[in-house]
């Protein structure tokens, strides 16, 4: 084998070596968001069942419209999380 090929199988093993690297950088990055979206997902859900469990012990008040508990629903989120609070 000469030095020309030896460089460029050396070449090519680096190539699909540094491939790999970036394949598995992305699979560990996309996982990491995952895990992100997840915990959000749950942490909302919790803080929304707690919030109207509260709810579910006061007085029977008249019934709302879907819009109405859609605002109740992000006023909840909002108070949860200070980077959502209105400027």
């Amino acid at each position: 084998m000469t030095s020309k090929e030896e460089a460029g199988l050396f070449d090519t093993m680096t190539t699909a070596a540094s491939e790999e690297n970036e394949v598995d950088d992305i699979r560990s990055r996309q996982e990491k968001e995952e895990k992100l979206i997840l915990t959000a997902w749950q942490s909302m859900s919790s803080a929304l069942r707690q919030h109207s469990l509260c709810k579910d012990f006061r007085t029977p008040g008249p019934a709302q419209s879907f819009l109405a508990k859609q605002r109740q629903a992000t006023q909840a989120r909002r108070a949860l999380s200070p980077w959502l609070q209105p400027r």
